[in-house]
């Protein structure tokens, strides 16, 4: 996968330097009569597309399949550990909660893998090839590039920052519909049989619109982020147009240099608005990782024997006896309804096998 994504990355970033080849080279030729390098540059970069297109099936298929049988063996962790679980537990960790962990937040898990990850990959190879080439283009604009990347990163700090808090209550917020819906849904009959009706549509009003606010707020954040990302990148870009013709005109640039330099920006920076994506999917995943791992990380109340042994048969030991000493029961929401007898009478304690 690794070898796809690299091949892929060369093929999509040679067609900037197809273009100065042409510009400074081609096209001179051409008004000498020579067609052929601007026939080569012609095919070269029709075959870089195509390649490039490939090879992105390639990895988007090879992703896919990696990406589906992970959350097939989340999903049946998640299934399976829930049963083996105590009682207790499904008292107090509803159903619809269960049905969110393995729904909702899975799903988003789905997002940053399948879509998030193939994002921030190719943004930091964009990144490095690009910085790579446009200094080996000219030094002075490939520090330019770079050093604009500074305000770029404060930006996806602060970012983060703030979407952090806003996902966490976004699948808190879902998880409370849910919740809500299947427990209604289950016991649809007492509900029908206590007139819960207005009541029941009340609380879920209140449910759905935290849920629609939490939304609201995750929209914005990604907003204020494209927007600032696109101020970056607009600025810098026509700082670079300004300042390499300038360089141009003082016969110090190539112009051909001049622009591979700014389709180069343009493709360095594209990918900044789809970085919002993946960091949008990350803040997502990671507070629904956090649910599912706490899911996960609980203890059945009572575990299974390392070693059990096995009972022996109905029968084969006469007179053996099993014997409930300092036994004690009570509901979670209540009272005790079996509290311990400090002196129980041998028929209160003892029951034959």
């Amino acid at each position: 996968m690794a070898l796809v994504l690299l091949l892929r990355e060369a093929a999509l970033q040679a067609g900037p330097l197809l273009v100065a080849y042409a510009i400074d080279r081609g096209v001179p030729a051409f008004r000498t009569g020579d067609h052929g390098p601007v026939l080569a540059v012609a095919t070269g970069y029709l075959l870089c597309a195509a390649l490039s297109g490939v090879l992105q099936y390639g990895f988007i298929r090879g992703a896919a399949r990696i990406n589906q049988a992970a959350l097939l063996d989340l999903r049946g962790r998640i299934f399976r550990h829930a049963q083996v679980l105590s009682v207790d537990f499904h008292e107090r960790y509803t159903s619809g909660r269960l049905i969110s962990r393995s729904t909702t937040d899975v799903e988003s898990l789905r997002e940053l893998l399948s879509e998030g990850l193939q994002e921030l990959i190719g943004v930091v190879l964009s990144f490095l090839s690009i910085s790579l080439v446009l200094l080996w283009l000219d030094w002075g604009i490939g520090a330019v590039a770079i050093a604009s990347f500074l305000p770029l990163y404060l930006l996806i700090r602060l970012y983060q920052a703030r979407a952090g808090r806003v996902y966490a209550e976004r699948s808190t917020a879902i998880a409370g519909v849910i919740v809500k819906f299947a427990e209604t849904m289950n016991g649809i009959r007492p509900v029908r049989a206590f007139r819960r009706e207005k009541t029941n549509d009340t609380e879920f009003a209140l449910l759905n619109h935290r849920h629609e606010r939490s939304n609201g707020d995750a929209l914005l954040e990604m907003a204020r982020y494209v927007v600032g990302s696109r101020l970056v990148a607009n600025t810098a870009i026509a700082a670079m147009c300004l300042w390499g013709a300038y360089r141009v005109a003082a016969d110090t640039l190539e112009l051909g240099v001049l622009a591979a330099a700014v389709l180069y920006m343009r493709r360095l920076y594209d990918p900044i608005d789809r970085l919002g994506m993946f960091l949008n999917s990350y803040e997502s995943a990671a507070a629904s990782l956090t649910k599912i791992a706490g899911l996960l990380a609980q203890e059945p109340g009572v575990p299974e024997a390392k070693t059990p042994k096995e009972l022996p048969h109905r029968g084969e030991t006469p007179g053996r006896e099993i014997t409930f000493d300092n036994v004690r029961f009570a509901y979670r929401t209540g009272g005790e309804v079996l509290p311990a007898s400090t002196s129980p009478s041998p028929q209160a304690r003892r029951s034959p096998s």
